[in-house]
C-alpha cells in the first residue's frame, strides 16, 4: 500500500502539471463562506477526497462530463480548461452519488487542455 503523504504529493503535482492553474491566471483564494473545492485525482476513476469514485460519461475536444459516488452533503462538479484564451468553464454543483452529473464545456473556436472534478465539503 502507498502512504497516505506520498498520494497526497503525487495528486498534488498532477494537478499542478495539468495546467488547470496556469489556464485560470489567479490563484485560488479560499474565503469562509466557500471553502476551497479540492483537486480530483487524474484518473478519474480513482478514489475521491471522499473515498467515492468518478465516472466520465464524455470527453471530447470540447466538453467534459460525468458524476461521483457518494452521499452528500459533499459536493462535485466538471471543470474543464479550455484552449486559445477560452479560460475555465465549470459545471453545475451536486451532491455526491447525485447521477444527474456535470458537464463543463468551451465556448466554440475552443478546446479542451484538461478537464477534473471538483470537490466540496
Amino acid at each position: 500500500m502507498i502512504a497516505p503523504q506520498r498520494i497526497a504529493l503525487g495528486l498534488a503535482a498532477l494537478a499542478l502539471g495539468s495546467g488547470l492553474a496556469a489556464a485560470s491566471g489567479a490563484a485560488a483564494v479560499a474565503s469562509p463562506a466557500t471553502p476551497a473545492p479540492a483537486a480530483a485525482p487524474a484518473d478519474a476513476s480513482a478514489p475521491t477526497p471522499f473515498g467515492s469514485k468518478c465516472k466520465v460519461w464524455e470527453k471530447t475536444v470540447n466538453r467534459f462530463s460525468g458524476w461521483c459516488d457518494g452521499r452528500g452533503p459533499a459536493s462535485y462538479r466538471a471543470t474543464i480548461a479550455c484552449s486559445g484564451g477560452g479560460g475555465e468553464h465549470q459545471g453545475q454543483w451536486r451532491w455526491l452519488g447525485d447521477r444527474r452529473g456535470s458537464t463543463a464545456w468551451c465556448d466554440p473556436g475552443h478546446f479542451r487542455v484538461a478537464s477534473r472534478f471538483q470537490f466540496m465539503t
